[in-house]
């Protein structure tokens, strides 16, 4: 399970992003924060040409 930024670091983020947050909200985006950044991680990951659909898909030729 991914662990959550540090607070000092999370707050020194939203503060430098201006997001007006209450703390309660602050902690629920913190502690769900590893898992954004492992799911960014991966996102970011390049793919083979294969995974992208359309490199696959060929439409059939419309006939007027």
């Amino acid at each position: 399970m991914p662990l959550p930024m540090d607070k000092p670091q999370f707050d020194a983020l939203i503060a430098r992003h201006g997001i007006p947050l209450t703390e309660a909200e602050k902690e629920g985006i913190r502690a769900v924060s590893g898992h954004i950044l492992a799911f960014a991680q991966r996102v970011r990951t390049p793919r083979e040409a294969g995974a992208e659909m359309a490199v696959t898909f060929a439409p059939k030729a419309v006939t007027p």
